[in-house]
């Protein structure tokens, strides 16, 4: 409580410097926690992907002439590939395959209350690899294929859009002026309509079945089988190549673990991990040292209008020790406010710009917004990784300062102007 006091009574008598120092700290724990949130929100387990660690991507796919090598075609994945070559596997627990986000029209069935959605194509194995919170009904499976009305899965906002209610379930709209059944109602996330791919996709008739414009994942039982879940596409995709006369299927070095597959940009070229973690790891050094020297500069001037008072507490008896630890802790006290000042402006900044900082052609279409909600940024984990920043912030910003101020001697101390 001494150590508190003392430090408010700083904060008041030198309240610029403390300002700007309280202020340097939490733009300093804003950059490193954007940096920080914006890593967790694109490759944690955080719902609704709550398995990226044991989870793996296949998005792109090679068909080359077998003999006409100069024949080349790059696209993506379809549901047939994932039928023959990820769901046999027994290391594999669910697998889907889905269709990014595209726009789409949904409406009451006589046409009325239109309204822009982004809309996913997927299987039933979505709800089984994604973990999505279902506040009526459930999400769709094998026994709604067929017939002439589709089920569809729709977030909270676009039913209580259509009919006031999320009590959505087994009503009908149109969906791109075609009928469908609402089997489920979820909480908002990025998408805001789910629908089911045409079960023909699955069927083959040749390698170019293999080739659509899916992004297959494969959920492994767990972490340990995602090597055998490697070797075992591997080998189906060698096995399907020996029969083939005309053309060769090649998946370029995937399935991808969470951090390859948001980084893999070009079809044929995976990305490079060492320097993405190479750059993350340089920006957090430059975030977290460039701050700290300029507080270092702020506490040395603080430190020199207080050697006549670290004079007159080493006369009365107070050791070097006692006067860098007081020193510290009060110093601690201001740059805890001002931690927790920059922890509240980095969930801002990072909500404000969640659009640009987590989006990418995965998980939005063209008429939505990227829905964020706070609640899943709030982790004891960012909270703890704040402490630690502010603790590493204060010793570099006032440690070297008061140690240098502590060795002045005591005539020294008083005689100071």
């Amino acid at each position: 409580m001494q150590t508190i006091r003392q430090a408010f009574i700083l904060l008041r008598q030198n309240p610029l410097l403390s300002t700007i120092f309280i202020l340097g700290t939490a733009f300093a724990i804003t950059m490193i926690m954007a940096i920080v949130i914006t890593w967790q929100m694109k490759y944690a387990d955080i719902e609704p992907e709550v398995n990226r660690s044991r989870s793996l991507y296949i998005s792109k796919m090679h068909l080359q002439g077998k003999e006409n090598k100069g024949w080349n075609n790059y696209t993506a994945c379809s549901p047939a590939f994932m039928k023959d070559c990820v769901q046999p596997l027994p290391e594999v627990e669910a697998c889907t395959a889905f269709v990014p986000a595209s726009v789409a029209l949904v409406s009451m069935p006589d046409g009325t209350n239109a309204v822009k959605v982004d809309a996913m194509e997927t299987d039933p194995g979505f709800w089984k690899v994604f973990r999505m919170q279902f506040v009526a009904g459930r999400g769709f499976d094998d026994s709604d294929r067929g017939g002439d009305v589709s089920a569809i899965v729709v977030v909270a906002s676009v039913a209580r859009g259509l009919f006031g209610t999320t009590d959505a379930v087994g009503k009908t709209v149109l969906l791109n002026r075609n009928e469908a059944r609402i089997c489920g109602v979820v909480k908002d996330v990025y998408a805001q309509v789910w629908r089911m791919y045409p079960a023909s996709l699955q069927d083959v008739t040749s390698v170019r079945s293999y080739a659509q414009s899916h992004t297959v994942v494969a959920l492994a039982r767990s972490s340990g089988d995602i090597p055998a879940i490697r070797q075992g596409i591997a080998k189906r995709v060698k096995d399907i190549n020996a029969v083939q006369t005309e053309m060769l299927m090649d998946i370029m070095e995937q399935p991808d673990e969470i951090v390859a597959h948001v980084n893999h940009v070009w079809a044929n070229i995976g990305p490079d991990l060492r320097m993405l973690y190479i750059q993350y790891l340089l920006a957090l050094l430059i975030v977290l040292l460039v701050p700290s020297l300029n507080l270092c500069g702020l506490s040395n001037s603080r430190m020199q209008q207080r050697i006549s008072e670290l004079g007159v507490r080493k006369a009365f008896g107070a050791t070097r020790s006692v006067l860098i630890r007081q020193i510290l802790n009060e110093n601690l006290v201001l740059t805890l406010i001002g931690g927790a000042v920059g922890l509240v402006f980095s969930y801002l900044a990072v909500y404000g710009m969640r659009t640009w900082l987590f989006t990418n052609n995965q998980n939005i279409g063209t008429s939505g917004d990227f829905d964020l909600s706070m609640s899943v940024l709030f982790s004891p984990t960012v909270f703890c990784l704040a402490f630690l920043f502010c603790l590493v912030i204060n010793l570099l910003s006032a440690g070297l300062p008061t140690w240098l101020a502590a060795r002045h001697t005591i005539v020294d101390s008083l005689n100071d102007k």
